[in-house]
């Protein structure tokens, strides 16, 4: 092992003492990967934006937590909204949701009344995430009763959906209004919208609702349009089934429907996907085929790949970033890069303008960005899986769909395994922790970004990796703690690892300022 290039930043008694006596809060139990925070009227819109969506019960909890440190966080509203959260913790799904809803509204300055109890109650579902664009339904759905609720009137509009890298899908232009309604007292309704003449793509649907009293939210839904998707896959399936060989590029073409059709049937979920795009890359791939050249193979750049996973049968994706000057006649180094919660396998390789793409361009390095199987699915961490209620099948996949991504490529790449290394931030630095402590032998070094959760048991494994500990001061998940006490707890173990506080950086950005010096660690690494 070669001497380290990064200075070490020595945790003295002082730190060492505080770092144990601090308390894990509420903002430390969640994981979130949100893109804004720095300012408070950014981080009220993206909040407000994210709550759009009705996500699930732990994102909810996140937006909570993110707010909770604002400038609305102040004497009594503090006190209301920390026995709100409490009030929660033990409640059944729909209590919880109308009493974290309760929360984030007081949070937001939004006094709590049934106009406010029924827009939290309120979501948008399409009846398939992927459709045909004739015929399509959504449904205004209610997550909790809401008996004394007046009904509401409300409008839909279409938007453009933008490209993101983050957690929630990013607002585009308003495109047309496709229908308007009322709600009945305490009741959901079904929605047949005006779609006619538009074109497929990512969209979406936009519903403003407002109560007889003047309360008003808005509600928003992801749709996708493709037309005659089930006539184009069959159609692209016969193209590859006269193709032998060439599993990779046969495998990334046929993922486009693959996951359409998981989506329709409620197994797939996604941030943000470009059906349209996807699909012109599966034909171009398939005539590329069937005139003997194949484009995916030992292809240079960023790449969104798929392969089948060998216990379920079913396509996977990764993303995958090659070097311009990617030859196989020598071993390069190979980084692993794990997404946050809320994320997919396009946030590392995509956040902060491409960062990590340039980095490993100008070093020489492969980087690779596994799903973990499924969104939200831990890479195994039994210390996550209960925090995301991944089941044991789930969080096992999660796991080896890392560990399976990394031979793949690294078979096809010629990596290098003295110089393969782990990384990741929020979910992904607690996968970081698990995946290095657990298959400590693959790794040359691993860089845990803005998660702790280190316990005396992990110490054996992690003791024969090199880490370096990456947390930003201003985390406003309180993760500076947790990672401080992770630290910690390696010393108290023998292990010494690197640790790097970053002055300003949040729960994202301190990942994304760290960086160089996360390669420049791994550079100084190898087995």
């Amino acid at each position: 092992m070669s001497a380290r290039h990064l200075t070490r930043l020595a945790l003295s008694a002082a730190v060492a003492t505080l770092a144990l006596a601090i308390p894990v809060t509420h903002a430390q139990a969640v994981l979130s990967d949100y893109e804004t925070a720095d300012k408070a009227a950014q981080a009220r819109t993206a909040a407000l934006w994210r709550l759009a969506f009705r996500p699930t019960r732990q994102v909810l909890e996140q937006t909570v937590a993110s707010l909770r440190g604002g400038p609305a966080d102040k004497g009594e509203t503090k006190a209301s909204v920390d026995a709100l959260i409490a009030q929660a913790a033990p409640q059944a799904p729909e209590e919880a949701r109308r009493t974290l809803w309760q929360a984030a509204s007081l949070l937001l300055g939004k006094p709590w009344s049934a106009d406010e109890a029924l827009l939290g109650s309120l979501s948008l579902r399409p009846d398939h995430p992927v459709a045909t664009g004739a015929g399509t339904g959504l449904r205004f759905e209610l997550a909790y009763p809401v008996p004394d609720s007046a009904g509401a009137s409300y409008t839909l509009d279409l938007l453009a959906a933008q490209p993101t890298s983050s957690a929630t899908p990013k607002r585009g232009a308003v495109l047309r209004r496709i229908a308007a309604g009322r709600l009945e007292q305490g009741k959901g309704a079904a929605v047949t919208p005006d779609l006619g003449g538009v074109a497929d793509g990512f969209y979406i649907v936009l519903a403003t609702v407002t109560t007889p009293s003047g309360a008003s939210g808005e509600i928003a839904s992801a749709l996708y349009l493709v037309s005659d998707l089930a006539g184009r896959q069959a159609a692209l399936q016969a193209r590859l089934d006269r193709i032998s060989g060439h599993d990779a590029a046969r495998q990334t073409a046929a993922y486009p429907f693959a996951l359409a059709r998981a989506m329709n049937e409620g197994k797939r979920e996604v941030i943000a996907y470009d059906f349209p795009a996807a699909i012109r890359r599966s034909q171009e791939i398939a005539t590329a085929l069937e005139q003997g050249r194949d484009p995916v193979e030992h292809a240079r750049g960023l790449q969104d790949r798929a392969y089948r996973f060998p216990e379920t049968g079913e396509l996977v994706p990764y993303q995958l970033y090659v070097p311009s000057g990617w030859t196989p006649d020598r071993r390069w180094p190979l980084v692993v890069a794990l997404h946050g919660a809320n994320l997919d396998e396009r946030n590392m390789l995509g956040r902060a303008d491409g960062q990590m793409q340039k980095l490993a361009e100008a070093q020489g390095v492969i980087v690779v960005a596994p799903l973990g199987y499924r969104i939200n699915s831990a890479y195994g961490s039994q210390h996550m899986g209960s925090l995301l209620g991944a089941d044991p099948a789930r969080l096992r996949r999660s796991g080896e769909d890392v560990l399976q991504v990394a031979d793949l490529v690294a078979r096809e790449y010629n990596a290098d395994p003295s110089r393969t290394y782990l990384t990741g931030n929020s979910m992904g630095g607690g996968g970081t922790w698990w995946i290095g402590g657990h298959h400590p032998e693959r790794w040359a070094a691993i860089a845990p970004a803005a998660f702790g959760g280190v316990t005396p048991d992990d110490v054996p494994g992690l003791s024969r990796v090199p880490i370096l500990a990456v947390v930003g001061d201003h985390d406003e998940l309180g993760m500076a703690g947790r990672v401080r006490a992770a630290v910690v707890t390696l010393k108290a173990g023998g292990v010494q690892a690197d640790y790097l506080e970053i002055p300003g950086g949040t729960h994202a950005s301190g990942f994304d300022i760290a960086l160089p010096r996360i390669f420049a660690f791994f550079g100084s690494h190898h087995k």
